[in-house]
């Protein structure tokens, strides 16, 4: 077994080794840009340590036992500022999703967010609460909490994001964030041996100077670190390379909202809000219990390595079950150790061997629950045909009302149980273990809830890859539009789609032929040659398995081919066609009877004739207003704005004030009737993609197949010679 280990370990040296700049065949991220995203993470989590401080929760220590604030009071803010977070993520979702610079999406917003973040909360813990009144208190802590809540998820969830899109690969995913979860689970472990001694030192939890003088240097660092994400890593979103981002709040969140598997984690979340109900536990028993910091302090750095053997074996597991299993696993496991806890809190070391296993169970959820959300992304990109990342944040808000009122409930419990402005009850032991007991029971519920949408999950990783597939499909489409094909960008698309052609074609595997041969194989009398060939037939027997579920999830990828021979596609790019007989610049005013008469006149006998026959008149209804919006705004003709004009712009010189100023009003004017056409034209605009797409996707792979064949051709010159 040592040996084992040993060999493994030497095996991922030599990985490092050879994929420390430039990764293997088929991966996208070398180990290099994997250090700069886990130091970045580093960084990011004590920045959140930080931020953490100001958050208007029940549980909140500095806010309620050392500032003295209500927890009923810390709720109510809570619930303001989660209205007023309405509008600031509705502009955070907009601003972001629609951002495109030549250092990605995320990257510019770690690299700048996190130094007004820093300069706020240090600003609000040298406030002079001693000499506060309560009122006076609320309102600072209202004031800067609602300031940070509006600006941290810039710095905070645009780093989550980047994890999400550092490459397109599912099970590198996987990987990339388990050695990333354990390079940033090194943050919380110093700081979970740091704090509590320091805060020994400065007078415990409950005194402001631990906050000022222990939480803020860490911050400090973790400053710093947050840049290497910023500057070392890259983002490989799926687009053409023309992809321009026009993301509105509405349209964005009703796309969002058709997306299934988005719906059963945002219920599963909903329903199982009391799973974390018991996670004060540890931290109550030794600071109101034994009240022994020294060992606080040891148990919380022996509790860091359960998350760390959970990051290393998450991909196993993930490859071995799944996301959908894997997650059913650990609530389940989660159900059983918080059960074992409420029988074993009277006992701190026997429950720290429950609480210990239960927090190995939970971090799988550090990669596995980031994959899944990147998965759920990829399949919008595949339903809507747009790149949405924040705008999932802002399509969430629809749920507000739901979290609001539960988030009264652990609150709620608090004051029942006789935790107001009183913290100090919590150093009676009955009244803690009392208060303990319910937590458990509350977190059992709420983990055995959170299991019940995820029955109803069914995006698996083989169906993920396809959707991966069918995204490089349309990219190599749009860039034959835009000529920007060449056979070093489409390299990578062509393998992977020809990997699921290579699906398509192989034949289907005879099971009862399989199983025969297992069942002959058992039949054999016992020895080395029976053990051998049961090994063979299993494998042959679950090669066989993979092979279907591989088949029936590439039917993704050839409804992709086959969808613009459909009856539903013909009759979309038929209108598609009327419409853009009419040049863009007559389109204002422009007559669409004829169109409206066809999508009238279609049949409706069928279910499929019936779906298409609304679809189309839905289009038309769209078209019409178009032309009529058109005739308000384009009163001289549609004038369809250029790239080059707004490419123009930026190039523009910009030495002196006037320059500057000139440069700003240029590229203001551009982007401003660009956002008016494609808000104005959208449907012109989508005429043109599908009579592109219906007419030139085969098209366009086949070109990506010859240039990809050419650059292997001249590869293998190139080695030859």
């Amino acid at each position: 077994m040592l040996k084992e280990k040993l060999q493994s370990a030497k095996q991922l040296l030599i990985d490092v080794k050879n994929e420390w700049k430039v990764p293997r065949k088929g991966n996208y991220v070398p180990y290099k840009e994997i250090l700069s995203l886990g130091l970045g993470g580093m960084g990011q989590q004590w920045l959140i340590y930080f931020i953490g401080l100001m958050s208007l929760s029940a549980s909140n220590t500095l806010l309620g036992a050392t500032l003295g604030l209500k927890p009923m009071d810390l709720q109510y803010m809570a619930m303001v500022q989660t209205i007023l977070g309405l509008f600031f993520t509705a502009i955070r979702g907009v601003i972001v999703d629609n951002t495109k610079t030549r250092f990605g999406k995320f990257r510019p917003y770690i690299a700048i967010m996190g130094f007004p973040v820093f300069i706020l909360i240090t600003v609000f813990l040298f406030l002079p609460f001693e000499t506060m009144g309560y009122t006076q208190k609320l309102i600072c802590t209202f004031v800067f909490a609602v300031t940070l809540g509006m600006i941290s998820p810039l710095l905070t969830d645009t780093y989550s994001e980047l994890a999400t899109v550092i490459t397109p690969n599912s099970e590198e995913r996987a990987k990339v964030m388990s050695i990333n979860s354990l390079l940033y689970s090194f943050a919380p472990t110093i700081g979970n041996i740091v704090v509590p001694l320091m805060a020994d030192h400065f007078g415990g939890y409950t005194n402001i100077n631990t906050y000022r003088y222990v939480y803020m240097p860490l911050a400090a660092i973790g400053l710093a670190l947050n840049l290497f994400a910023a500057v070392g890593c890259k983002e490989r979103i799926i687009t053409s390379k023309n992809y321009k981002p026009k993301i509105n709040v509405l349209e964005g969140c009703v796309e969002i909202w058709k997306n299934k598997h988005w719906w059963l984690r945002n219920i599963a979340g909903y329903i199982g809000f009391l799973e974390g109900a018991s996670g004060v536990l540890f931290g109550w028993i030794y600071i109101y219990g034994t009240q022994d910091m020294v060992s606080y302090a040891a148990l919380q750095t022996v509790l860091g390595t359960a998350s760390g053997i959970a990051m290393l074996a998450t991909p196993l597991l993930m490859k071995t079950l799944g996301n959908r299993r894997l997650l059913i696993f650990h609530n389940a496991l989660n159900i059983v150790f918080v059960s074992c806890m409420a029988f074993s809190y009277k006992v701190p070391i026997l429950l720290f061997v429950f609480i210990y296993m239960n927090t190995f169970v939970n971090a799988l959820t550090l990669v596995y629950n980031s994959a899944m959300h990147s998965e759920v992304k990829d399949y919008q990109q595949y339903l809507s045909g747009k790149r949405m990342d924040f705008m999932f944040g802002t399509a969430g808000l629809i749920g507000t009302p739901i979290t609001m009122l539960t988030g009264l409930v652990i609150p709620y419990v608090y004051e029942c149980l006789g935790i107001t402005t009183n913290y100090d009850i919590l150093y009676d032991p009955a009244v803690r273990n009392n208060i303990f007991y319910v937590l458990c029971i509350l977190s059992i519920i709420g983990a055995t809830l959170n299991l019940i949408p995820y029955m109803f999950y069914s995006l698996s990783r083989e169906k993920h890859r396809n959707i991966i597939r069918v995204l490089y499909y349309r990219s190599l489409c749009d860039d034959y539009r835009d000529g920007n094909l060449t056979a070093e960008s489409v390299s990578v698309a062509v393998e992977n789609i020809r990997q699921g052609i290579a699906f398509i074609e192989a034949d289907a595997p005879d099971m009862n032929a399989l199983k025969a041969d297992l069942k002959q194989a058992k039949a054999l009398p016992k020895g080395k040659e029976r053990d051998e060939a049961v090994r063979k037939a299993k494998k042959a027997f679950k090669d066989a398995k993979q092979l279907l579920v591989e088949k029936d999830a590439a039917k993704i990828l050839t409804d992709e081919f086959e969808k613009y021979d459909t009856y539903q596609y013909r009759v979309l790019a038929k209108q598609a066609e009327m419409l853009l007989e009419t040049p863009i610049e007559q389109i204002a005013g422009a007559d669409m009877a004829r169109i409206t008469a066809y999508a009238d006149a279609l049949p409706a006998g069928t279910k499929e004739e019936k779906k298409t026959r609304k679809l189309a008149k839905k289009n038309a209804k769209k078209m019409q207003r178009m032309t009529r919006q058109a005739a308000k705004d384009y009163p001289d003709g549609v004038v369809r704005p250029l790239q080059q004009t707004l490419n123009d712009a930026l190039d523009m010189p910009q030495e002196t004030k006037e320059e500057k100023k000139a440069k700003s009003d240029a590229i203001h004017k551009i982007e401003k009737e660009m956002a008016l056409f494609n808000k104005v034209c959208k449907p012109y605009v989508a005429a043109e993609e599908l009579s592109h797409r219906s007419t030139n996707s085969k098209a366009a792979f086949a070109e990506a197949q010859r240039l990809y064949e050419e650059a292997l051709m001249q590869n293998a010159q190139t080695e030859g010679v």
